[in-house]
Order: C-alpha cells, then structure tokens, then sequence
C-alpha cells in the first residue's frame, strides 16, 4: 500500500485514475446495495465494495495533495 502511495505522489495521472475508479466503484456498489432487495450477501458485499472506493478516493485525494501542481 505504501509502494502504490509513493507512485501515485510521483505519477499525478495515476493518482486522478484512483481518484476516479474509487469514486466509480462507490457509486456503483451504492446503486447495488439499494437494488439488494434485502439480501445480506450482497449488501455485505456492496458495502465492502463502498469501504474499497473510500479507501481509494482517500488515497488518490492524498497522493495529490502531498505533490502539488506548481
């Protein structure tokens, strides 16, 4: 996780694809987990889903803040 930090503070383009594939995957294990219709397996699964789209929305929204853009 380190490693793939460290990248991104170097690789801005990567960083943004984070950003966005995390904010994607949130959206989209959202919409899944309001059409579960009740099952616990796949709300379990949506909100595992949402937890991994956080963790990279944050990741890619620190890698740029710590390499600004001059």
């Amino acid at each position: 996780m380190q490693a793939l930090f460290e990248k991104m503070k170097s690789n801005r383009r990567l960083a943004m694809a984070v950003l966005v594939a995390g904010t994607l995957l949130f959206i989209l294990a959202s919409a899944s987990r309001q059409a579960a219709d009740g099952s616990w397996l796949v709300e379990l699964m949506s909100s595992l889903c949402m937890l991994l789209g956080i963790a990279g929305q944050f990741l890619g929204l620190a890698a740029l803040l710590k390499n600004p853009r001059r």
